[in-house]
C-alpha cells in the first residue's frame, strides 16, 4: 500500500505465525519500521486520495489501535472488549468511521470516530462479508448475499435486500449488481432502485483504485467483445471486439493484456 509521503506499507504474511506490518523505502527495500500483526483479521486503512495516512489494528485482547501510516507510531487506542477479550472482530476503516465487525450469535457493526475513537453506534447485521462506503452511505455485504445500507451518522438501516443480486463494486452514488449468469445491474445507493441493466458480462478485477470497470464477454463469432461498464452514464460502451482471445485478461484502459489462442500474451491499447 503506498503510503501518504511517498514510502510503502507492506503486510508480510508468514507461515509461523510472525506476521508483520512494516515500512519500506521504494527505492531500496530497506525496512525502516515493523509492528506486528498479532490478530488473523488483518489491517483497517485510512486512505486518502489512493495513499495510506493511518492504519488500524484489532489486536486478540480487544484492543483497537491507529497507527501513523509514516512512522508506524501509535496514535491512540480503545478497549473494545472489557468482558469478553477472547472475541473474535474485524476492523475496517470507511471516511471517518473505524468499523469493528463482531461474527457471533448476533453478529453485529460497531461504528468509532476514528479521530477520537468515540463510540457511535451499534448496529444488528447479516454476518459481514465487507463493509464499503456508498455515495454518503455504508454497504453492508453480507456473507449470505444480502446488502443493508447503513445510515454512518446512527446505524440505522436506509434499505436492504435481502440477496438477490451481489454487491460487485461501487462508484459514487451507483452500485454495480450482479446477478445470475454474470448478469449485472446498477442501482441507486440512497434508494436501491433499479437504474438499469447493463446484460451479461465477466468483469475484470480492478487494479488500481478507481480504474475504470471492463466487462468482457465472446460474440456469436467467437470474438472478444471489451467494454467499459460505466455506471453513472448507465451503459456497456462497447471499446473493441478482438479476434483469437484464449482469455486470462487483466486491463487498466486503454491498455489490455490477454492470452491468445495460440498460447501467446498479447497487449492491446484499446479506443477510449
Amino acid at each position: 500500500m503506498p503510503i501518504a509521503d511517498g514510502g510503502l506499507l507492506l503486510t508480510d504474511v508468514r507461515q509461523n505465525g510472525k506476521d508483520r506490518m512494516s515500512r519500506i523505502e521504494p527505492d531500496t527495500g530497506r525496512v525502516l519500521w515493523s509492528v506486528p500483526l498479532l490478530s488473523p483479521s488483518g489491517p483497517g486503512y485510512h486512505v486518502i486520495d489512493g495513499r495510506v495516512d493511518r492504519f488500524v489494528l484489532a489486536q486478540p485482547t480487544g484492543e483497537v489501535q491507529v497507527h501513523d501510516a509514516d512512522s508506524g507510531r501509535l496514535l491512540r487506542s480503545v478497549d473494545t472488549l472489557p468482558g469478553d477479550p477472547t472475541a473474535f472482530q474485524r476492523v475496517q476503516v470507511v471516511d471517518d468511521l473505524l468499523l469493528l465487525l463482531t461474527p457471533g450469535d448476533v453478529p453485529m457493526v460497531v461504528a468509532y470516530g476514528l479521530a477520537g475513537l468515540e463510540h457511535r453506534w451499534t448496529a444488528q447485521v447479516s454476518p459481514v462479508s465487507f463493509v464499503v462506503g456508498c455515495a454518503d452511505l455504508l454497504c453492508v455485504s453480507g456473507q449470505d448475499g444480502s446488502l443493508q445500507v447503513l445510515d454512518p451518522a446512527t446505524g440505522a438501516v436506509r434499505w436492504s435486500d435481502p440477496g438477490r443480486e451481489l454487491l460487485a463494486d461501487v462508484r459514487g452514488d451507483r452500485l454495480l449488481m450482479a446477478g445470475s449468469g454474470r448478469r449485472y445491474a446498477v442501482r441507486d445507493a440512497a434508494t436501491g432502485r433499479t437504474r438499469t441493466e447493463l446484460g451479461d458480462w465477466d468483469l475484470l478485477p480492478v487494479l488500481r483504485l478507481n480504474d475504470p470497470l471492463v466487462g468482457l464477454r465472446h460474440g456469436d463469432d467467437g470474438r472478444l467483445v471489451v467494454a467499459e461498464l460505466d455506471l453513472a452514464a448507465g451503459r456497456a460502451r462497447i471499446l473493441d471486439v478482438l479476434p483469437d482471445i484464449a482469455g486470462d485478461c487483466q486491463a487498466s484502459l486503454p491498455v489490455l493484456l490477454c492470452q491468445r489462442l495460440d498460447g501467446s500474451t498479447a497487449l492491446w491499447r484499446l479506443r477510449q
